[in-house]
């Protein structure tokens, strides 16, 4: 008996001694990032210094390009100390911020527990103008203005015009319905029986927005997240006609075989080599197919088929992509007004204009997504996309493996369709109660 306890402490030691270990190097490894007070030239010394935090996207080389400009030109003597994350962003957010030590004053979204421990500043707080920008671009905690959208995510349905023509198919006529869908696919298949006929993304939360809520929006007064924003519940019934599509489709073997493995990117590089012959595709492919990618091929593009009698209305989906400030910098006067001019900067038309010409990403503060001499402008047809103003998801502890697990189980028929429906409403509604019971979560604000 002794000898079970002498382990238990011993062991119990070794792992205090481990999570020590662990906070000291984590400290260590992010001081030298974003220790910026500490041995600065001393061109800087006398500069208000704003430390900005971003994730590394695609976009990288025009953000660090924006950054230095606003160093070069800036007039109130504002310094931005730029700092991207591939990876560990979200714990470097957790170490600084729990700390306060080196942390950032501006940065990119991270989590909701950065709003329920009071650590971020609202708009309000840092003296942004919200009337400056679209109000349904700003993204809200409870009755809190969060932070202003900096970039979107569009998706639309592509096709291979060549293909179209050898399968006997009129290149500049796509499918309009889910029964022409199937239809034209059936015919490719006969015609290319190595060919994918169609494809979507599954892999992640954001994949099975774009492919299962985008195309069933219009069944009801619902977002791509399934959230009723009239009745303020979660509702799944909605998306049984298109996972009753994709199941037909996959038993009639017009879905790869393992469709639910396949990234983005793999499918950018199939649809590229002419493998795929039709697919839902995301705004960043528009980047890819014009300046990485180009394709050797035609390529056609139109709004996703939707289901439902509905008017065709299409949202934006990421609802992510956004700027906040740390509550803690904000205290001092001097350094609150920094960081709204570094705020207003990031916002500005200038700015989201050249993101745009990049073809690369989707921002939303311009006046136009148009680009000129775009071969794939349609791309940038937004008039028919808005915002999910009223979304509470962003916020919602949430298991997402688990979900479209469920969505590729009644896709593949290894579970019923009705019977998947019936688990993601359950689910979501444990989802719904867990953040009103233990969370203190209000959703009456993401009632419309």
């Amino acid at each position: 008996m002794g000898s079970r306890k002498s382990k238990f402490i011993l062991y119990s030691v070794l792992i205090v001694v481990i999570i020590l270990t662990s906070i000291i190097y984590r400290m260590k490894f992010y001081k030298p990032y974003s220790d910026n007070n500490q041995n600065l030239p001393p061109e800087l010394r006398n500069k208000t210094i704003v430390r900005l935090w971003m994730k590394k996207s695609i976009i990288s080389p025009i953000r660090s390009y924006q950054i230095e400009k606003f160093n070069e030109e800036n007039k109130d003597n504002i310094y931005i100390i730029f700092t991207e994350y591939k990876e560990d962003y979200y714990n470097a957010l957790r170490t600084t911020l729990a700390t306060k030590k080196y942390a950032p004053d501006i940065f990119e979204y991270g989590y909701t527990d950065l709003m329920k421990n009071d650590q971020v500043a609202s708009l309000k707080d840092i003296g942004f103008n919200t009337k400056s920008v679209d109000s349904s671009n700003i993204v809200t905690y409870k009755n809190m203005f969060l932070g202003v959208k900096l970039m979107e995510t569009n998706a639309k349905m592509i096709w291979n015009k060549e293909i179209f023509k050898e399968a006997g198919l009129d290149p500049n006529k796509p499918p309009k319905t889910y029964e022409e869908l199937i239809d034209y696919s059936l015919k490719i298949k006969e015609k290319f029986p190595n060919i994918t006929p169609f494809a979507f993304p599954i892999g992640e939360y954001e994949d099975m927005k774009i492919s299962i809520g985008e195309p069933s929006v219009n069944e009801g007064s619902i977002y791509t997240s399934f959230w009723d924003y009239k009745k303020g519940t979660y509702n799944f019934n909605h998306a049984k006609d298109i996972l009753n599509v994709y199941k037909e489709m996959y038993s009639k073997n017009l879905l790869a075989k393992d469709f639910a493995s396949k990234s983005r990117n793999q499918m950018r590089s199939e649809f590229y080599r002419g493998d795929i012959a039709m697919m839902i595709s995301t705004y960043e492919d528009r980047g890819y197919f014009s300046n990485i990618l180009p394709l050797n091929f035609e390529m056609g593009i139109q709004d996703i088929i939707q289901t439902g009698d509905n008017p065709n209305v299409y949202y934006y989906v990421t609802n992510s992509n956004f700027l906040v400030a740390n509550k803690y910098a904000i205290s001092d006067k001097k350094k609150r007004e920094a960081i709204k001019e570094v705020y207003d900067y990031m916002v500005s038309e200038d700015v989201n204009k050249e993101v745009m010409e990049s073809r690369n990403a989707l921002p939303l503060n311009v006046k136009t997504t148009k680009i000129e001499n775009d071969i794939y402008s349609e791309y940038g047809d937004v008039s028919k996309f808005k915002n999910e103003t009223y979304d509470p998801t962003l916020f919602l502890s949430r298991d997402s493996a688990y979900e479209i697990g469920l969505i590729v189980d009644a896709i593949k028929g290894n579970d019923s369709v009705d019977d998947v429906i019936n688990k993601l409403n359950d689910k979501y509604k444990y989802y719904y109660n867990f953040a009103v019971d233990k969370e203190n979560f209000n959703f009456k604000y993401y009632k419309k």
